[in-house]
């Protein structure tokens, strides 16, 4: 039984509430929360990045989507707590007003929840007299005994991507935002963009996190940002440089603490000139402001067009990357699972020994793992984002799969890879080496595919997926999201998928956006599958029927030959594989000894 959950129940008792709402969030509405800031797993056990708890009269609801369902499920051991996995937006708040009898009562904490959808929630449940009360104070006494830094404050070092990095200054990024709103809206005189999302603020600074050894943390940091014509303020809890400082002042951005943002916020209280993304910035932004307008944030797109400075520099991060996943793959490949003479025993050991090989391989580019690095063995692997812990880690023996799914951080931006390997000491099972074969078909389908521009992510899904609806399997995550630089790994809105969502006309893929290439099959209790590349849209040529589009793949790194059955494989998908398989030597074998060299020439003949 879960203690901390009677907490709750006692405390909507005590305040006369009914039934209490929670998303796994944070202020900035930031997709991976840190440890400090999630009490959803105090709640209710879950350790997965994305979720939310309902909780009602003696009973709760925990709601997952199908990346986490079997994860869920195995962490959950209060029987009071039911896991619901959800697909659609909307199906939280029908759920739950299908749950609450009417002229009941619904607390959220207003900083957690999107100003989008609070007002969705508002207009589903008026319909059944439910109130929404707003309360961000509700369970801060409670859980600051639990959570001793939930509710403080923290500094580190921030630093500043020079423009041989990012190609573009503060300034210029402000210009284009405040030109962008002034062509679009009827105000065109003292504009005020408020944002609280992170990539964007990052985006904008040309600042980042500075982490001084190997973590699951962001290279994002705790920010807001008020952007005006001629002045901007950021606001951050996070320590610079002076030279950084007098840098952003020449863009006209001026620090101040963060602890400020939203009382300064009420000098705007009157302003009709005040504009907002009402999908990444928090409702109680809006109930200081209620009348600001909401708008789709100008950076929308710009910002997940990589310029040429970028291009240039994924490609170089890239190669370290793919050395450092190649020296991985020898290692477990040859049985050589000893860092520093010692002994691997479970995939937490894997786990550092990825995130050390990779800090190793990068020295000074590297900057963190882009998340944190998944390692799952056997039947571990059929959990879509699975991570070891010290404490919780299967032990390494026997015959098996293992999945690697993994990313850095670099000065030359941001990768995301995932391999599946046989650690198979007897033969491979004939069942696995198809599974294996499908899912690396599915790949090579979308890398090797051309398409007219104007499509979008959902419309060319199916490729990926034809060759398993074919053999009558899928699987229930998106093949590809959008990928920041040095941001957020999973940094929209070019996403390929097989849902239709609410920004379906903003998900047109565009030349230079980057996204990831991620197919996979699952299967509870036994063993999951899954293969990742970055691929990068490109122009492929124009024509009287217009533009077309392909895939340049990014990646570098080899597949593993003991899973792939050739025949399944057509002839365009042997010659992409191939020709992929020269560039990964071509590109790697410099930069290895003479051993991993050889096994790289072996594993990357031709098939």
């Amino acid at each position: 039984m879960n203690k901390n959950l009677d907490i709750v129940f006692n405390k909507l008792i005590k305040k006369n509430y009914d039934s209490y709402l929670l998303p796994l969030s944070n202020e900035n509405l930031y997709e991976f929360t840190k440890l400090k800031q999630n009490l959803l797993i105090e709640l209710s056990g879950f350790s997965g990045d994305t979720g939310s708890i309902f909780i009602y009269k003696n009973f709760a609801y925990l709601f997952v989507d199908g990346r986490f369902t079997i994860q869920a499920k195995k962490e959950i051991n209060d029987k009071r707590i039911k896991v619901i996995e959800i697909n659609k937006s909307n199906d939280i708040i029908n759920f739950i007003v299908n749950k609450l009898n009417k002229n009941k009562s619904i607390v959220i904490n207003p900083k957690l929840f999107s100003i989008k959808q609070v007002n969705n929630m508002i207009n589903i449940i008026k319909e059944y007299n439910i109130r929404l009360i707003y309360d961000e104070h509700f369970l801060k006494k409670e859980f600051n005994n639990i959570k001793k830094n939930y509710f403080s404050l923290s500094s580190a070092p921030l630093f500043r991507l020079d423009n041989k990095y990012v190609g573009e200054s503060p300034k210029s990024k402000i210009n284009y935002i405040i030109n962008e709103i002034s062509n679009n809206n009827i105000y065109t005189k003292n504009i005020i963009y408020i944002t609280s999302n992170l990539e964007e603020i990052a985006y904008i600074t040309n600042l980042r996190f500075k982490l001084c050894d190997i973590s699951d943390e962001s290279v994002l940091f705790d920010s807001y940002m008020i952007i005006g014509n001629n002045k901007s303020y950021l606001y951050i809890k996070d320590y610079l440089n002076e030279k950084d400082i007098v840098y952003l002042n020449k863009n006209n951005i001026y620090i101040c603490d963060f602890v400020n943002f939203y009382n300064d916020l009420k000098k705007y209280k009157n302003n009709k000139n005040i504009f907002i993304d009402d999908r990444i910035n928090n409702f109680f932004i809006n109930r200081i402001l209620p009348k600001v307008n909401c708008i789709q944030s100008p950076l929308f797109i710009k910002k997940s067009i990589k310029n040429n400075i970028e291009i240039k520099n994924l490609r170089r991060c890239n190669i370290l990357d793919g050395i450092a996943m190649t020296i991985v793959l020898y290692s477990l490949k040859n049985n050589l699972l000893s860092l520093n003479n010692k002994k691997f025993k479970n995939e937490y050991d894997v786990k550092k020994f990825v995130d050390d090989t990779r800090k190793n391989i990068g020295k000074k580019y590297f900057l963190s793992p882009s998340f944190n690095t998944i390692v799952a063995f056997k039947d571990n692997s059929a959990i879509c984002h699975y991570v070891p812990s010290k404490n919780n880690s299967k032990k390494i023996d026997k015959d098996g799969l293992m999945l690697i799914d993994s990313g850095g951080n670099y000065l030359y931006g941001t990768t995301d890879v995932t391999r599946t390997i046989s650690l198979y000491k007897n033969k491979v099972p004939s069942t696995i080496k198809k599974h294996y074969t499908l899912v690396l078909k599915s790949l090579i389908d979308l890398s090797i595919l051309k398409f007219q521009s104007g499509l979008t992510g959902f419309e060319i899904d199916i490729i990926a997926r034809k060759n398993l609806y074919d053999n009558f399997l899928d699987f229930n995550h998106g093949t590809g999201h959008g990928i920041g630089y040095i941001s957020n790994v999973h940094d929209g809105p070019n996403r390929i998928g097989p849902f239709v969502n609410n920004d379906y006309k903003y998900n047109v893929l565009r030349k230079n956006q980057l996204s990831s290439n991620e197919p996979g099959l699952y299967f509870e209790g036994k063993y999951g599958i899954r293969l990742e590349n970055d691929i990068l849209i490109k122009h492929i040529k124009s024509n009287i029927y217009g533009d077309f589009l392909g895939f340049e793949t990014l990646t570098l790194c080899p597949f593993d030959r003991d899973l792939i059955e050739k025949k399944y494989l057509n002839k365009d998908e042997i010659n992409f594989l191939n020709e992929y398989h020269k560039l990964v030597y071509k590109y790697i074998n410099k930069y290895l000894n003479i051993d991993q060299k050889k096994w790289l020439k072996k594993i990357t003949l031709e098939v």
